[in-house]
């Protein structure tokens, strides 16, 4: 298949049979293909599935990838790693994630041109805390590509079918997500995850200062209400630190378009 183009792998159910999953996993890489053309992929399934498909994969020239996972009560994704750095040509500066009614989503963009995303990974589950625990996962794997980012927009819809306890995202769970981004720069998060945020973002007993996101130099929120004095704190907290984080404005317009399911 030298000159595949484009290629899609979509499984309409979940496959719950852990045995082949292990097996998957477990089982030796015998041959390897090289897709020298294959510029766009496409795969929809649970992780064990893409990961046995990515270990005998690598695609030079990939320059769009599309995954999309379903429901797991863990993601294990190694192999995506690995599979994305076989492209020279797969890069971007930015990444927003939302956190829709039914699913999470990551789509990276180069910045400056946020449209023609060269990633997307989303993940079909319901809740903002289920999201955000999925969502650390995958980041937590993909954390060396993730390095090279700069801006990062946290997109948020209000979520009908959740109960305010499925709205409570524990605070280590939005710093291990945000921990991914070491090279973060700029944050711009819609109103509504801003008082969620604000206490993850303030240190605890015995955490340094700049621990978390050492690089930060911008804030920006959107929305009707001012969250300022709930991030007056953090913002204080870097004052004294001597790395000082400026607080800005911005429009719902900034952020990408809802995804869709």
């Amino acid at each position: 298949m030298p000159q595949l183009e484009s290629l899609a792998v979509q499984f309409y159910s979940p496959l719950p049979n852990r045995d082949v999953e292990r097996q998957l996993l477990d089982t030796p890489v015998m041959t390897h293909i090289t897709l020298p053309n294959l510029r766009r992929f496409l795969f929809k399934g649970v992780c064990a599935y893409l990961e046995g498909l990515l270990a005998q994969i690598s695609a030079p020239v990939l320059s769009h990838l599309v995954i999309r996972l379903f429901d797991q009560l863990t993601f294990t994704v190694p192999r995506l790693l690995q599979f994305m750095g076989t492209s020279e040509t797969l890069s971007f500066g930015g990444v927003q994630l939302a956190f829709d009614n039914d699913f999470a989503e990551l789509v990276a963009f180069q910045l400056g041109e946020e449209r023609g995303y060269p990633l997307r990974v989303q993940i079909m589950c319901r809740h903002l805390d289920w999201q955000v625990s999925s969502a650390a996962q995958i980041l937590d794997t993909l954390q060396p590509v993730l390095s090279v980012v700069e801006k990062l927009m946290l997109r948020h819809v209000k979520h009908n079918q959740s109960s305010e306890w499925h709205n409570e995202v524990d605070r280590t769970l939005w710093r291990q997500l945000l921990r991914s981004f070491s090279n973060l720069k700029t944050l711009h998060v819609q109103n509504e995850l801003v008082g969620k945020l604000a206490r993850s973002l303030q240190t605890g007993d015995g955490e340094p200062p700049l621990e978390l996101l050492p690089n930060l130099i911008e804030i920006g929120y959107s929305g009707g209400d001012d969250p300022r004095d709930a991030l007056i704190p953090f913002i204080d907290e870097r004052q004294v630190a001597g790395h000082p984080v400026n607080l800005t404005i911005v429009d719902n317009s900034e952020f990408l378009p809802r995804p869709r399911p």
